[in-house]
């Protein structure tokens, strides 16, 4: 290569980085992820309540209060469940998870299969006081 030809190359690739450069600046800013759920750790003290028949309202009820997450699970008639057991891998309650429910003296052995921030939905069981 000639003194010329690198000159015209290193010319041609400045402009390029400057184009690529000013696009990327000029490009619209990333969508916005959905919010995350808060880590919901079940060694620490929570709240559960049922919320359908497969889904929990999970809260911690201990230090800052995060907002609470709904958990959708592998069992159905959790809207008869007096009670709930949560079991995380590892700190944070996530999918694959264990959940525990007291039906009528029965414990059945649930699997999370979806964490979410909770919004509340038509169709969620009236909280309980």
């Amino acid at each position: 290569m000639t003194r010329k030809n690198i000159a015209v190359f290193t010319s041609a690739m400045i402009t390029l980085f400057a184009v690529l450069a000013g696009n990327a600046v000029a490009a619209d800013p990333p969508a916005t992820s959905p919010a995350r759920p808060s880590c919901i750790d079940t060694k620490q003290s929570y709240v559960a309540r049922p919320l359908s028949a497969n889904q929990i309202w999970v809260q911690n009820s201990l230090g800052t209060k995060k907002p609470p997450v709904r958990v959708t699970t592998s069992c159905y008639h959790l809207q008869s469940a007096d009670g709930f057991g949560l079991s995380a891998q590892f700190t944070c309650l996530a999918q694959g998870d264990t959940v525990s429910a007291n039906i009528l003296g029965d414990r059945e052995g649930c699997i999370v299969t979806k964490v979410q921030v909770y919004v509340p939905q038509d169709g969620d069981l009236p909280e309980k006081k």
